[in-house]
Protein backbone atom coordinates (compact mmCIF):
# COMPACT_ATOMS: atom_id res chain seq x y z
CA UNK A 1 0.00 0.00 0.00
CA UNK A 2 1.22 3.54 -0.73
CA UNK A 3 0.74 5.35 1.76
CA UNK A 4 0.97 9.27 1.51
CA UNK A 5 4.19 10.91 2.25
CA UNK A 6 4.05 14.67 4.03
CA UNK A 7 6.50 15.87 2.40
CA UNK A 8 5.28 19.07 1.63
CA UNK A 9 2.52 17.87 -0.87
CA UNK A 10 -0.21 20.69 -2.17
CA UNK A 11 -2.68 21.82 0.28
CA UNK A 12 -5.81 21.85 -2.44
CA UNK A 13 -7.70 18.69 -3.68
CA UNK A 14 -6.77 17.28 -7.06
CA UNK A 15 -9.56 18.86 -9.86
CA UNK A 16 -11.69 16.14 -10.71
CA UNK A 17 -10.48 15.92 -14.14
CA UNK A 18 -7.08 14.75 -12.25
CA UNK A 19 -8.90 12.41 -10.16
CA UNK A 20 -10.89 10.37 -12.55
CA UNK A 21 -7.83 10.29 -14.70
CA UNK A 22 -5.52 8.94 -11.91
CA UNK A 23 -8.31 6.38 -11.33
CA UNK A 24 -8.21 5.12 -14.88
CA UNK A 25 -4.42 4.58 -14.23
CA UNK A 26 -3.51 7.97 -16.66
CA UNK A 27 -1.61 11.05 -16.05
CA UNK A 28 -1.09 10.33 -12.09
CA UNK A 29 0.59 13.64 -11.19
CA UNK A 30 2.60 14.50 -7.92
CA UNK A 31 0.09 15.14 -5.58
CA UNK A 32 -0.28 12.08 -3.15
CA UNK A 33 -4.13 11.87 -3.50
CA UNK A 34 -3.63 11.22 -6.82
CA UNK A 35 -1.36 8.07 -6.25
CA UNK A 36 -4.13 6.92 -3.25
CA UNK A 37 -7.03 7.50 -7.16
CA UNK A 38 -5.23 5.24 -9.02
CA UNK A 39 -4.64 2.82 -5.89
CA UNK A 40 -8.24 2.90 -5.37
CA UNK A 41 -8.67 2.33 -9.45
CA UNK A 42 -7.04 -0.87 -9.92
CA UNK A 43 -8.71 -2.15 -6.38
CA UNK A 44 -12.13 -1.63 -7.67
CA UNK A 45 -10.63 -3.05 -11.28
CA UNK A 46 -9.62 -6.21 -9.69
CA UNK A 47 -13.01 -6.63 -7.82
CA UNK A 48 -14.82 -5.98 -10.73
CA UNK A 49 -12.94 -8.41 -12.85
CA UNK A 50 -12.91 -11.38 -10.29
CA UNK A 51 -16.55 -10.22 -9.76
CA UNK A 52 -15.75 -10.00 -6.15
CA UNK A 53 -17.11 -6.99 -3.67
CA UNK A 54 -15.48 -8.66 -0.36
CA UNK A 55 -12.41 -5.75 -0.47
CA UNK A 56 -12.72 -4.20 2.13
CA UNK A 57 -9.55 -3.82 4.34
CA UNK A 58 -7.66 -2.04 1.66
CA UNK A 59 -10.77 -0.07 0.41
CA UNK A 60 -10.78 1.53 4.37
CA UNK A 61 -7.09 1.42 4.59
CA UNK A 62 -6.80 4.20 1.28
CA UNK A 63 -9.99 5.88 2.67
CA UNK A 64 -8.17 6.65 5.80
CA UNK A 65 -4.82 7.92 3.61
CA UNK A 66 -7.10 10.30 2.16
CA UNK A 67 -8.33 11.86 5.26
CA UNK A 68 -5.27 11.98 6.67
CA UNK A 69 -3.78 13.72 4.09
CA UNK A 70 -7.30 16.10 4.34
CA UNK A 71 -6.62 16.59 7.83
CA UNK A 72 -2.83 17.28 7.96
CA UNK A 73 -3.07 19.75 5.13
CA UNK A 74 -6.34 21.26 3.99
CA UNK A 75 -7.04 24.52 5.29
CA UNK A 76 -9.13 25.28 8.45
CA UNK A 77 -12.71 25.68 7.95
CA UNK A 78 -14.34 28.61 9.08
CA UNK A 79 -15.88 29.03 12.58
CA UNK A 80 -19.72 29.01 10.81
CA UNK A 81 -18.70 26.38 7.91
CA UNK A 82 -21.28 23.65 7.89
CA UNK A 83 -20.24 20.03 8.21
CA UNK A 84 -20.42 17.76 5.08
CA UNK A 85 -21.85 14.35 5.53
CA UNK A 86 -18.49 12.35 4.31
CA UNK A 87 -15.30 12.08 4.43
CA UNK A 88 -12.81 13.07 1.45
CA UNK A 89 -11.76 9.25 1.46
CA UNK A 90 -15.24 8.47 1.07
CA UNK A 91 -16.24 10.24 -1.67
CA UNK A 92 -13.16 9.57 -3.62
CA UNK A 93 -13.69 5.94 -3.01
CA UNK A 94 -17.36 5.96 -4.31
CA UNK A 95 -16.17 7.78 -7.53
CA UNK A 96 -13.44 4.69 -7.92
CA UNK A 97 -16.17 2.55 -7.59
CA UNK A 98 -19.02 4.33 -10.15
CA UNK A 99 -16.16 5.01 -12.30
CA UNK A 100 -14.55 1.67 -12.77
CA UNK A 101 -18.37 -0.06 -12.65
CA UNK A 102 -19.22 2.71 -15.36
CA UNK A 103 -15.98 1.90 -17.82
CA UNK A 104 -16.56 -1.79 -16.95
CA UNK A 105 -20.61 -1.68 -18.61
CA UNK A 106 -18.70 1.11 -21.44
CA UNK A 107 -16.64 -2.14 -22.34
CA UNK A 108 -19.24 -4.58 -21.91
CA UNK A 109 -22.42 -4.11 -22.54
CA UNK A 110 -24.63 -3.76 -25.88
CA UNK A 111 -24.77 0.20 -25.99
CA UNK A 112 -27.69 0.15 -28.23
CA UNK A 113 -29.70 -1.57 -25.50
CA UNK A 114 -28.54 -1.37 -22.02
CA UNK A 115 -30.24 2.04 -20.25
CA UNK A 116 -27.53 1.38 -17.55
CA UNK A 117 -24.81 1.97 -19.35
CA UNK A 118 -26.68 5.91 -19.94
CA UNK A 119 -27.70 5.58 -15.97
CA UNK A 120 -23.81 4.63 -14.76
CA UNK A 121 -22.46 8.03 -16.64
CA UNK A 122 -24.69 9.88 -15.43
CA UNK A 123 -24.79 8.76 -11.95
CA UNK A 124 -20.77 9.32 -12.48
CA UNK A 125 -21.05 12.91 -13.66
CA UNK A 126 -23.26 13.44 -10.60
CA UNK A 127 -20.38 12.37 -8.24
CA UNK A 128 -17.75 14.33 -10.33
CA UNK A 129 -19.80 17.38 -10.18
CA UNK A 130 -20.23 17.29 -6.26
CA UNK A 131 -16.31 16.44 -5.63
CA UNK A 132 -15.69 19.26 -7.96
CA UNK A 133 -18.27 21.42 -5.33
CA UNK A 134 -16.63 19.73 -2.25
CA UNK A 135 -13.09 20.49 -3.09
CA UNK A 136 -14.34 24.46 -3.58
CA UNK A 137 -15.85 24.94 -0.55
CA UNK A 138 -13.32 22.87 1.37
CA UNK A 139 -11.02 25.22 -0.11
CA UNK A 140 -12.91 28.22 0.45
CA UNK A 141 -13.02 26.91 3.91
CA UNK A 142 -16.68 27.33 3.80
CA UNK A 143 -16.97 23.25 4.28
CA UNK A 144 -15.95 21.04 7.27
CA UNK A 145 -15.19 17.31 7.02
CA UNK A 146 -16.14 14.47 9.73
CA UNK A 147 -13.64 13.36 12.51
CA UNK A 148 -11.12 11.55 10.99
CA UNK A 149 -12.44 7.97 10.92
CA UNK A 150 -15.97 9.32 11.39
CA UNK A 151 -16.67 9.65 7.42
CA UNK A 152 -16.21 6.68 5.58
Amino acid sequence: MNLISHDSPPHVPPSAEELCAAIRGHHIGEHPVLALAAEFGTLYQTMQASCTHQCCCPRVELVLAVDTWAADHLPVPCGGARMHTESLGAVIDRLARLQVHAYHLLMTADLTQDPQVHAAWYRLAELVEGYTDLTTELTRRSLRLPALGDGG
